[in-house]
């Protein structure tokens, strides 16, 4: 039976395998992409309530009832942006500062590593997606015109927070490089913090200074302001959440006596409200929705503002932790449903490429199961009786031993004699060499088999015989074998004597089977 396998099928078959984890390496990074990466709360230059989701900014009024929708993305025409993965500030003038700019990290280092509920997983997404070599300008805006310019030649990597004090002094903290930096509004450089901190997040007010929150090390750092920022007042370290195992302080803010902070499990994700007293003691849990991942905190008109990167939402809550109001933002609520949208798109998409690969190996299994089946019928195992052989034909005797009874064996000699001989001695008893007509040889090249040397490597671990190379090998030579002998037919030969087998490798994954001997005519003695 001819296994051959034509170069163009075999490109097919690679081609139908290859086209399902192509479309599932490009979804997989789609339904990364495929959701808000940051979920902001600020108060502009005239004390109105900002929410800030990617690179969309909603300035809200009357609770929502009016709204100023602006998508920064086309303020430069730049549809194909990176999301703002930090804050944006407002100047005095309410001019606002932000980065927007496409960012080094790109769409690779999420390709496959889509957000999972595996931990370990998941912080492996997250520390290739902070991975920034090339920083992006930062930009000052004017939202009346939309028109930006560059700040000076001030640049931020990816992740970042920004904070414009009343004098318009800028703090940029820069998560991915571990470090913070303080300018001026001319944008001369004020100072900076280098050591001491890791994957630093907001810079807010307190009292005469400020403070910082210090995200690895669960503590704020309390800072200086501009000429003096470099000095540290002191530091104030959290306790953590050793019960649901949160230990990464996001955001923290203090509210009528008591620290309010965001602590965020493994991964930044499994992230909760908490309530702590000014010794950095946990009092409590603040209960949301259950869905809830409180993002950003912010204090506003007398209440405390938690966004909710979930849904959405914004919930306002009383000094006791008690929910006042839900605020909704109608063009905030949309950003959110689509990118829902489009994750469940894609993940439909995910869906379907893992049953197409499935029903492909399925397949494959199956068609391969057919072709042996049939390979094996049209090949049957010839079961010998040593009984019905001559004695120099039984290969379980390694010499020829005369017979007993010599009128049987002459009659057995006959009846295998009327075949084609093949013998691996120089003479044949009862025969003799009338004729050498030459060398013979047929030859035969086998790829390896993925699913043999799978099987393989089992019994490598248990032992036993490797039965699926032994069948490999077997029809092997019985190929070069029909091969020899149909060259010796064609040049009128009945036998071949002095048969030798050789194997030599051809590739890293294919060897020949050699077999070889001399094609000779016998007649009877």
């Amino acid at each position: 039976m001819d296994k051959e396998i034509k170069p163009v099928t075999a490109l097919l078959i690679i081609l139908i395998f290859v086209a399902p984890i192509a479309v599932r390496y490009w979804a997989g990074g789609e339904h990364a992409l495929a959701k808000v990466g940051a979920y902001f709360l600020q108060e502009d230059a005239l004390g109105q309530l900002s929410l800030q989701a990617d690179h969309l900014l909603v300035s809200v009024a009357d609770h929502g009832v009016h709204e100023d929708v602006f998508d920064f993305t086309l303020f430069i025409n730049t549809p194909d942006t990176a999301d703002i993965m930090g804050n944006i500030a407002y100047f005095a003038n309410n001019d606002v500062l932000l980065r927007l700019s496409s960012a080094d990290y790109g769409p690779d280092s999420y390709l496959s590593l889509a957000s999972s509920p595996n931990a370990d997983v998941e912080a492996l997404r997250r520390r290739l997606s902070d991975t920034s070599s090339s920083p992006a300008p930062l930009l000052r805006c004017d939202l009346k015109s939309k028109r930006c310019q560059n700040f000076h030649s001030i640049q931020a990597p990816w992740r970042y927070r920004v904070y414009i004090d009343t004098t318009n002094n800028m703090y940029l903290t820069e998560g991915t490089t571990h470090k913070v930096r303080a300018f001026s509004d001319t944008g001369q450089a004020l100072g900076s913090i280098e050591q001491g901190i890791l994957f630093p997040k907001r810079i807010r007010p307190y009292k005469d200074g400020l403070y910082l929150v210090d995200t690895n090390h669960r503590s704020l750092h309390f800072l200086n302001k501009a000429s003096h920022f470099s000095d540290t007042k002191h530091q104030l370290k959290f306790e953590r959440d050793t019960e649901n195992n949160r230990q990464w302080l996001l955001d923290a803010v203090y509210f009528d006596t008591q620290w309010w902070l965001i602590l965020a499990g493994d991964g930044m994700r499994n992230t909760a409200l908490y309530r702590a007293n000014q010794d950095g003691k946990i009092l409590s849990q603040i209960p949301l929705s259950a869905a809830a991942e409180p993002f950003d905190l912010l204090i506003h008109q007398g209440h405390l503002l938690v966004s909710d990167l979930h849904s959405g939402a914004v919930y306002q809550l009383s000094q006791h932790g008690q929910l006042i109001d839900t605020i909704h933002s109608p063009a905030i609520a949309n950003y959110f449903a689509e990118l829902a949208a489009s994750r469940a798109y894609y993940q439909n998409i995910i869906h379907l490429c893992h049953l197409a690969l499935g029903l492909l190996v399925i397949c494959g299994i199956a068609s391969a199961t057919i072709i042996a089946r049939r390979h094996r019928q049209a090949n049957p195992k010839v079961r010998y009786d040593p009984s019905a052989l001559p004695a120099y034909l039984n290969p379980r005797q390694a010499l020829y031993q005369p017979s007993a009874n010599p009128e049987s064996v002459y009659s057995l000699k006959e009846t295998a004699m009327s075949n084609f001989l093949i013998s691996n001695i120089e003479i044949i008893p009862g025969k003799k060499v009338t004729q050498h007509l030459g060398l013979v040889m047929g030859s035969t090249v086998r790829a390896k088999h993925a699913g043999k040397d799978f099987m393989a490597g089992l019994k490598n671990i248990f032992g036993g015989e490797l039965g699926g190379y032994t069948e490999l090998l077997s029809e092997a030579r019985t190929e070069a074998t029909e091969r020899m002998t149909e060259q010796a037919k064609a040049i009128g030969g009945n036998a071949v004597i002095n048969v030798r087998y050789s194997t030599s490798s051809i590739t890293a994954g294919a060897s020949e089977i050699l077999a070889y001997g001399t094609a000779v005519f016998l007649e009877d003695k």
